[in-house]
């Protein structure tokens, strides 16, 4: 059941847009001449944003020894990078929050998936010493966001998708592009690309399945496509398709990870998901 690019942009159109809080946070962290004072008073208008801040500023995950109490103190902290993430992150949270009976997840697992590859692809670059980072971070958060598109589509084949998956030598992805005609994560693609998120976030969620096919930032791809890859193990908020897009070989050797590397990775996040405020 092919469906057309035309059904799936409006499907990507009928969702929400950003909040404009969030889109003004993204173009100021993007501009050099941006103060912490202009940001301040951005974060300062959105309660929900500030409040997300905050929290995630004080949460295990960042290990700040003394408490977070004000918006300024955060954003020198985390930083503008960091801070265009937690922006991000209020944003899309309740759009993440969502059941997706197509894919079998149930509210807040989404949410939940989405939080821990971000947060494993940040770790996974300062393990490696790459320069993305706080991009990463962003990059992980919003890489499943496909899925709140052609959900529907899914639930209409998922059966077959999943008989299939057994019979053929292809990953459940792989299936959605030849069955459904689109698969999650290009979707997910233009979704970024109407919300106008810069080109190093469209790419790699674009590629963060076929990170090989990543005509720009294809390191990054590889970084999220890892990062998506161990967050599904830890069987957190995963889909019926968390252990059917298995982790590519050639997406570690890019990154020069071994298996000591993967368990290093896996053995840190087992450490902040016990943290109650985590997902919240």
């Amino acid at each position: 059941m092919p469906i057309k690019l035309e059904q799936i942009l409006k499907r990507v159109q009928s969702l929400p847009p950003l909040p404009t809080s969030a889109l003004r946070v993204i173009a100021l962290t993007k501009n050099p001449s941006t103060s912490v004072k202009d940001l301040e008073s951005v974060i300062a208008q959105d309660p929900a944003l500030t409040a997300g801040m905050l929290r995630q500023a004080n949460s295990a995950y960042y290990g700040y020894a003394r408490r977070i109490s004000s918006l300024q103190e955060a954003i020198v902290l985390l930083g503008f990078q960091v801070t265009q993430g937690l922006a991000m992150a209020s944003a899309v949270a309740p759009l993440l929050r969502t059941d997706l009976v197509g894919y079998g997840i149930e509210q807040e697992g989404l949410w939940k998936h989405s939080m821990l590859t971000a947060m494993t692809a940040k770790r996974l670059c300062q393990h490696r010493k790459l320069p993305y980072g706080d991009v990463a971070f962003t990059a992980g958060l919003l890489h499943d966001i496909g899925k709140l598109v052609i959900s529907i589509y899914v639930q209409e084949i998922g059966d077959f998708l999943l008989e299939k998956v057994n019979e053929a030598k292809f990953t459940y992805v792989e299936l959605e592009e030849k069955v459904i005609g689109f698969n999650h994560a290009t979707v997910g693609g233009f979704l970024a690309k109407t919300w106008f998120l810069p080109e190093i976030l469209v790419s790699a969620i674009s590629n963060h399945h076929a990170p090989s096919n990543a005509q720009s930032y294809g390191e990054l791809s590889c970084v999220i496509h890892v990062a998506n890859g161990l967050a599904s193990l830890l069987g957190i908020g995963g889909g019926v398709d968390s252990f059917l897009n298995p982790i590519q070989q050639d997406a570690l050797d890019r990154l020069s990870l071994n298996e000591n590397d993967l368990e290093l990775l896996m053995a840190e996040l087992g450490e902040f998901i016990v943290d109650p405020t985590l997902f919240n």
